[in-house]
């Protein structure tokens, strides 16, 4: 009796597998073509097989690949503090395969000393900026990028001081000029604030291209940005201000010279000595850039720091390239030691390609 029974349910169960089997199929013939209806095996091979011809038919974007110079102008005068930097872009160039670099940053005012006074910014506009400009136009023929440099300087017509960030092109021609809109306190004591405020730039920048058929030149909006730039006007302005972040809106770089320290001019010797965090340097510039991240069109953060010690004060390096586009911000690239160095990095230029940003929640 109990093996007629199990017999009856085995033949009960067959026949409401075929049932449904059935009205899957009828169901598949309805709602996709005759060709998906075969079953669901070859419906979801066509499927995702009609996925991945869609993502090739998206164009892929273009890709600038940066050189981001770490200084320690602390070593030296600045003609030394040249001479390593040529070494390091000499053998950049060496190494260089076809594809090419697009754009040389360097830290703010980063081949000589930071704490200035009238007299001798004076001398260092004079004397020094000639000197790192023709380098920075060195550079750039050698590496055939944009090159920005940060130095100080003096309007020839008002005689005004400024801590600036000079941009060449490839063949070595001045494109732009930045002046820092937010001093900091050792600013203060000899530089004038930028008149102009936070400026975007158009810079036709060599890219690799998008479909891999070699590089060009393309039109890359552009936000320079000098270290105090970063933080709240005079650290008065209220912290959700964001001055930067919203002048930055629109643009596709922020190129950030900075000579950041990890304490304040006042603090005691041991704040001063304190180690450098790494994570936590990079999280605040991050958290300072708050209004732009997870924006399809959101800029890339691009920064050249120092190295080295001067009175007493470090300077944190930190250098990095952080893809702002996507919820969780992305590193793509970041120098923790704090030594001298180039580094590289490739970032995708447009807005972000893909909606899908789950991955980051």
């Amino acid at each position: 009796l109990l093996l007629v029974v199990l017999l009856l349910l085995l033949v009960v169960l067959l026949l409401v597998v075929r049932s449904r089997a059935r009205w899957s199929n009828a169901r598949a013939s309805r709602c996709v073509p005759e060709s998906m209806a075969a079953g669901p095996v070859h419906f979801c091979a066509l499927y995702w097989n009609e996925c991945a011809r869609r993502r090739d038919m998206t164009p892929r974007p273009d890709v600038l690949r940066a050189c981001v110079l770490q200084t320690d102008p602390t070593r030296g005068e600045v003609d030394e503090n040249l001479a390593r930097a040529t070494a390091l872009v000499a053998r950049a160039a060496n190494q260089e395969a076809e594809g090419g670099i697009g754009l040389l940053l360097c830290p703010e005012i980063g081949f000589g000393r930071y704490t200035l006074r009238v007299e001798s910014a004076r001398r260092a506009a004079r004397e020094e900026a000639r000197k790192i400009v023709e380098w920075a136009r060195w550079a750039a023929r050698t590496l055939g990028c944009h090159a920005c440099v940060g130095h100080a300087r003096e309007d020839e017509r008002t005689g005004e001081l400024f801590n600036s960030q000079t941009t060449v092109d490839a063949r070595g021609d001045v494109v732009g000029v930045y002046d820092k809109t937010h001093l900091y306190v050792t600013d203060e004591a000899w530089a004038t604030e930028g008149r102009s405020g936070f400026e975007r730039r158009v810079l036709r920048l060599r890219v690799s291209r998008g479909d891999g058929e070699g590089t060009r030149e393309r039109e890359v909006t552009c936000t320079s940005a000098i270290c105090m730039d970063i933080n709240p006007y005079k650290f008065e302005n209220p912290w959700d201000a964001y001055e930067l972040a919203n002048a930055a809106r629109g643009s596709e770089l922020i190129l950030f010279s900075s000579a950041w320290t990890s304490a304040h001019p006042e603090d005691d010797l041991e704040t001063k000595r304190k180690p450098v965090n790494f994570e936590e340097t990079v999280s605040y510039w991050v958290a300072r850039l708050d209004p732009l991240i997870g924006a399809r069109d959101a800029p890339r953060f691009v920064c050249a720091n120092r190295v080295g010690a001067e009175n007493d004060i470090q300077f944190t390096g930190c250098s990095c390239a952080i893809d702002l586009r996507y919820r969780r911000p992305r590193l793509l690239m970041g120098v923790r030691d704090g030594a001298e160095s180039l580094s590289t990095c490739y970032i995708e230029l447009g807005p972000r390609v893909d909606d899908d940003d789950d991955e980051d929640e």
